[in-house]
């Protein structure tokens, strides 16, 4: 299984750079158009203005997040930590935790902040995407930092698209 986190820059219109180095790999849709975007499965994400990133590494020629993180399958999610309104059984096992390692977890934070300040309206979308798990699902939008106190919580899903701001 491989692990895709992407982040759509709502509204930009001219690509990014980080200004910093970094050991995580921010690749963008203009320069590697084989990124795609989800159309079929996430038409609100996909559909929407802006410049979709990826973030990874690349893995003797295959770029990917498994190497910056993994999803807790074992976790069982309280209900309450999910979404209300999804009622679907199949739809609910595919919404695992996002655990960021920790050696990138300031990296990951960093290149979260330089993004939301690259839109124009400071608002990203945050997709973790992993096999499986083919029903839109969008969360409201959340701070930054109540998006970083979440993922420290196990309370950021795999599956499902945030939308953060500062």
């Amino acid at each position: 299984m491989s692990y895709d986190l992407n982040i759509l820059c709502i509204n930009q219109d001219k690509v990014a750079k980080l200004p910093f180095t970094s050991s995580i790999e921010l690749r963008n849709e203009n320069e590697f158009p084989e990124l795609g975007r989800y159309n079929s499965l996430w038409p609100f994400m996909c559909g929407s203005k802006g410049i979709w990133y990826s973030i990874g590494k690349d893995d003797e020629g295959w770029f990917n997040a498994m190497a910056l993180v993994d999803a807790d399958f074992d976790k069982v999610i309280k209900r309450s930590d999910m979404p209300f309104w999804i009622l679907d059984d199949e739809v609910m096992s595919n919404l695992k935790p996002l655990i960021v390692y920790d050696e990138y977890k300031s990296e990951f934070d960093n290149i979260i902040k330089f993004l939301i300040q690259q839109s124009p309206n400071n608002h990203i979308m945050f997709l973790a995407r992993f096999q499986g798990g083919e029903k839109e699902i969008v969360q409201g939008v959340l701070k930054r930092e109540e998006f970083a106190k979440l993922l420290c919580e196990s309370k950021i899903l795999f599956n499902v698209c945030y939308v953060i701001t500062d």
